[in-house]
């Protein structure tokens, strides 16, 4: 997860602050106010962090699900701890997914895919 919060911050750090900002200084109508920064915040992950583009194709349903329960508990988000729970293990999962995938195309960049291999030279 601080693997990917550098890559948000590496690469979307001025839509961060500006949308933290804007959070901030509008209290009470964030929500409405602060949406085209938010939605420029997810276009700039999407495009920029593999691991947040992920997590939206492979979650999404689960991410609308806690969403929806946060709007409709904003006085009481624990309510939504069920929700909150579903949505980290599908991030979870995502995660280890990814980092399986990482180690196969490293360990085939480096040529271990082929080690041990009848007919394979070492």
């Amino acid at each position: 997860m601080d693997q990917t919060l550098d890559e948000v911050n590496k690469h979307c750090s001025e839509h961060v602050q500006a949308y933290a900002s804007c959070v901030e200084d509008n209290e009470k109508t964030w929500k409405v106010d602060c949406a085209d920064l938010r939605k420029a915040l997810t276009r700039c992950t999407d495009e920029n962090v593999t691991l947040m583009k992920l997590v939206r194709l492979n979650c999404q349903p689960i991410i609308d699900r806690y969403t929806k329960c946060l709007n409709a508990n904003s006085e009481k988000p624990e309510t939504c701890m069920a929700p909150l729970r579903d949505l980290y293990e599908c991030t979870e999962g995502v995660g280890q997914m990814l980092e399986k995938m990482n180690r196969l195309k490293d360990k085939k960049y480096r040529g271990e895919e082929d080690a041990g291999k009848p007919g394979v030279v070492e």
